[in-house]
């Protein structure tokens, strides 16, 4: 689903899938997130095993989790917190990761973006990602959309602040993704 070219340009696109991209099927999606972040971690921990090495279709098995759990945080973006925005970009590291999430008419969605070779890419292990930095951005989502909706009103602002949450994560995705693809070890 993600294309990475050879000077890191980036490149995926597709259609929202019917069964939850009806607008009212909201906690369905985000159960499709709990649902798939719980299964990444099952299917980690179980071909991690009892030979601590991940073989090319480990890899492949996470990066399809993290591509289906990128695919519902953008439909949670443009049908859920964010429904104006036709285009948007997210940066890291002042420009030199960024990515641009682009809506066509339909359920259709596109994202490009780059990864400049001054970008530095942290070495880290997959385990150690998910537990602290992906686990974390997701417990703090599903906090502030809580707090959120507590009063049962999202607030434009509220809004604001789920949607950046949400670009946070579309952002960690793709590196991480970027660094199965490319830089991790076979251990």
């Amino acid at each position: 689903m993600l294309e990475i070219s050879n000077d890191f340009n980036l490149k995926s696109y597709g259609r929202f899938p019917e069964e939850l991209s009806d607008p009212i099927n909201f906690k369905d999606r985000m159960v499709e997130v709990s649902r798939l972040f719980q299964g990444m971690g099952e299917s980690y921990l179980q071909h991690l095993g009892d030979d601590s090495k991940i073989s090319g279709s480990e890899k492949k098995n996470l990066i399809e989790f993290l591509e289906g759990i990128l695919l519902v945080f953008v439909m949670l973006r443009k049908l859920d917190f964010s429904v104006v925005d036709e285009e948007t970009y997210i940066r890291k590291d002042r420009g030199l990761f960024e990515l641009r999430l682009r809506f066509t008419e339909g359920s259709v969605w596109e994202l490009t973006g780059s990864i400049k070779p001054e970008y530095k890419m942290k070495q880290r292990l997959f385990k150690e990602w998910f537990n602290t930095t992906f686990s974390t951005d997701i417990k703090t989502f599903y906090a502030v959309y809580g707090n959120a909706s507590m009063d049962k009103v999202i607030t434009p602002e509220e809004k604001v602040q789920i949607t950046k949450q949400i670009d946070r994560i579309i952002a960690e995705i793709v590196e991480m993704i970027v660094y199965i693809e490319r830089f991790m070890l076979f251990q």
